[in-house]
């Protein structure tokens, strides 16, 4: 028989929402973290293009990125040698018949983000000015203090956070089967298990099939396959905004390099190391060019990765009602990255049996929300 290794939590899933959730819990609970890739960040993580924006997502969305600004701004001590943010700015577009789209992105957006504002399609081409006359005839959004995140230097802030918490991560293993006595969980791996009180699913693409084999009912969660680009272009401005269209057709920001570009795709995909398709990448290209003047030369490279949805597109997090011990944090929808403080900190909150931190409740942000038992 497998001897069982004793902690109080096993996450699973090593993408930024498995880190910062073991991170937080492991400052007053013993945490493995345990990751199926050989790495952690292998996947959405790794392939994010990551702004602290709060204009972008589902209405809870830019709530938690709003509360977990403080966090990027100023990290605890010792958790990066240098800034997580940079200025990067966010900048929506829209064609003529878009317009009342963009007015409604800046009139909700107010309320988080004060400094959003409207522009006509001439202060739009101060900021880019090679956009073609169609794709900005109903002007633009522009979110000033949306911030570029430095996604590595976060993960490897919560990870090593992690270990001197006194936290283990263990790799190259999945969580292939979960049971619970009446006190707790045991998860076995493919060569090692561990038993544990509480057992958190932040699995992303995988959480419905981690939910199946712990014998807790999935909820339904989508994987939605992005591809993005890069394509080589000589004169790239450093200093543009991240513009995506309101209408959802591409988005495209600098990158040392060239540019970078997305057809903005949420094609419907099983699990998986996601591969970019030849014909996103080609549409992405061709939606540039049908809207800017940006002469494309090539693509240095393309990828992909799964942005993973819950039913109704809000992420969720809280214990499974049928589930004692078994709490989700999934359902991020791409926003994992900008969410991941505010998330930790409700799930370790809920963990505790504590309630909402304040600073979140002060944003509209309700634990039933965010609870899988919304899905019941």
């Amino acid at each position: 028989m497998m001897s069982l290794s004793k902690v109080d939590v096993v996450v699973i899933g090593g993408g930024i929402a498995g880190a910062s959730a073991a991170w937080s819990l492991a400052e007053h609970a013993s945490v493995m973290l345990v990751e199926q890739a050989a790495s952690a960040g292998f996947h959405a993580t790794g392939r994010s293009a990551s702004v602290l924006s709060e204009t972008s997502g589902h209405s809870v969305v830019c709530a938690l990125a709003a509360a977990s600004r403080g966090f990027f701004e100023s990290p605890p001590t010792n958790f990066v040698d240098h800034a997580l943010l940079g200025p990067r700015g966010l900048l929506w577009v829209g064609q003529a018949g878009d317009a009342a789209a963009l007015d409604h992105l800046a009139q909700r957006a107010r309320s988080v983000a004060p400094t959003v504002r409207r522009l006509t399609p001439d202060e739009t081409l101060a900021l880019v000015p090679h956009f073609r006359p169609a794709a900005i005839a109903g002007g633009s959004t522009f979110e000033p203090d949306a911030m570029a995140i430095d996604t590595d230097a976060l993960l490897q802030g919560y990870l090593r956070g992690l270990r001197q918490r006194g936290g283990h991560m263990y790799t190259s293993s999945a969580a292939i089967q979960l049971s619970r006595s009446s006190t707790n969980w045991t998860v076995v791996c493919e060569d090692r298990g561990f038993e544990a009180a509480v057992v958190v699913n932040a699995a992303g693409a995988w959480g419905d099939v981690v939910a199946t084999r712990a014998g807790v009912a999935p909820l339904g969660l989508e994987p939605r396959r992005r591809t993005a680009c890069l394509a080589v272009l000589a004169d790239v401005d450093p200093s543009w905004p991240l513009v995506m269209d309101v209408a959802g057709r591409y988005y495209a920001e600098p990158e040392s390099g060239g540019l970078l570009v997305s057809p903005a795709d949420e094609s419907p995909s099983e699990p998986c190391d996601a591969q970019a398709e030849e014909i996103d990448v080609a549409l992405a290209l061709d939606r540039l060019a049908e809207a800017t003047t940006l002469p494309l030369r090539s693509v240095r490279r393309a990828w992909a990765g799964l942005r993973t949805f819950s039913p109704d597109g809000a992420p969720v997090v809280g214990e499974d009602p049928a589930a004692a011990g078994f709490f989700w944090l999934v359902g991020q929808a791409g926003a994992g990255i900008k969410t991941a403080p505010a998330m930790a900190a409700i799930l370790d909150a809920l963990v505790r049996g504590a309630g909402l931190p304040e600073a979140l409740i002060e944003r509209s942000i309700a634990e039933a929300d965010l609870s899988p038992a919304r899905f019941r």
